[in-house]
């Protein structure tokens, strides 16, 4: 730490009022020695650097600046230089060829770049992303150090550095173009969102977002349908926000999204088979009669049942 010591204390001289960095700690060998770097950071840094201990929700330690930029890395020199540019929070100029589809990005974008300290290229491309993620609050960037954390990098199919993942799917590796990446990345419906970019939204509070997302769209968000079915309350009670206020004006997505998730009710948890009979029921769509009958006739316990009796309650007043 003594040789990057001088860097960072000219850097906090540079900075015109403190910047705050939390550290979301896990109590293992990394968060620990993620823990020692930061409060070396923090003393170097003074006045200047307000450090925060949180513990993390998740398995891995990682480093979130106030703009909500992820660093689950140990900074070398390199790193460094980064994670002190996103701490800044004044993003560079921006190309031209970036700048243009980083305005059409409307849309939550999530982005995992893997680099690694030796890695050559890493700095140059993720600077790049560090500056649209500053000017664009709907990209929500993560760095990994695949050294740091292999595990990690190997159940991604992380195989060299740097490797951008978009959405949990598309990815690019190598000396990518960046201004590429952001084209597919703008372009992408959202419609084809994944349920982790999806969940992001609603545990914001962006229900209504989403509603007027799936209403634009006309017809159901298959990510949407792997939060009504995931067996913690907690992830299906946004989803679950958003069938109620499609009722009111889309009935037909949201009976469309009972159908679907109703044909595999055998693999979903008894809860969430509540939830998404309820959801039926908020339909009023006669079709689903038949199917909640059924469900009456087979196993079916006391929260079961009177969520069924009250959904084929609630079509039949509707259709009488």
């Amino acid at each position: 730490m003594a040789d990057t010591a001088p860097t960072i204390r000219s850097w906090a001289s540079a900075l015109s009022a403190p910047v705050a960095l939390t550290l979301h700690t896990t109590g293992d060998a990394e968060g620990n020695e993620m823990a020692r770097f930061g409060q070396s950071l923090a003393d170097a840094a003074g006045e200047h650097l307000v450090l925060t201990l949180k513990k993390s929700e998740g398995p891995l330690p990682f480093f979130e600046t106030k703009q909500g930029l992820k660093f689950f890395t140990l900074p070398g020199e390199k790193l460094l230089d980064l994670l002190l540019y996103a701490l800044k929070g004044s993003p560079e100029a921006i190309p031209s060829s970036q700048a243009a589809p980083l305005e059409r990005l409307a849309l939550p974008a999530t982005l995992d770049l893997f680099v690694a300290e030796f890695c050559p290229h890493c700095p140059r491309i993720a600077r790049q992303l560090i500056t649209l993620a500053l000017a664009n609050p709907n990209i929500r960037l993560s760095l990994y150090d695949g050294s740091l954390f292999p595990k990690e990098a190997e159940k991604r199919g992380v195989q060299a550095a740097p490797t951008l993942i978009y959405d949990g799917d598309m990815r690019w590796s190598g000396q990518f173009d960046v201004a590429s990446a952001m084209e597919v990345v703008a372009g992408r419906a959202p419609e084809e969102l994944s349920a982790d970019a999806i969940r992001a939204l609603l545990e914001e509070g962006e229900a209504a977002r989403v509603t007027t997302m799936v209403a634009h769209a006309a017809k159901p968000f298959a990510s949407l349908n792997t939060l009504l079915a995931h067996e913690k309350w907690s992830v299906r009670l946004g989803a679950m926000v958003v069938m109620e206020e499609l009722a009111e004006s889309h009935p037909a997505i949201v009976s469309e999204t009972a159908a679907a998730l109703l044909a595999d009710r055998d693999a979903l948890d008894p809860a969430a088979l509540g939830d998404i009979v309820y959801i039926a029921g908020l339909s009023c769509d006669i079709a689903h009669l038949p199917t909640l009958r059924a469900i009456l006739q087979g196993p079916c316990d006391d929260a079961l049942r009177e969520a069924v009796e009250e959904a084929i309650e609630a079509i039949e007043e509707q259709a009488s």
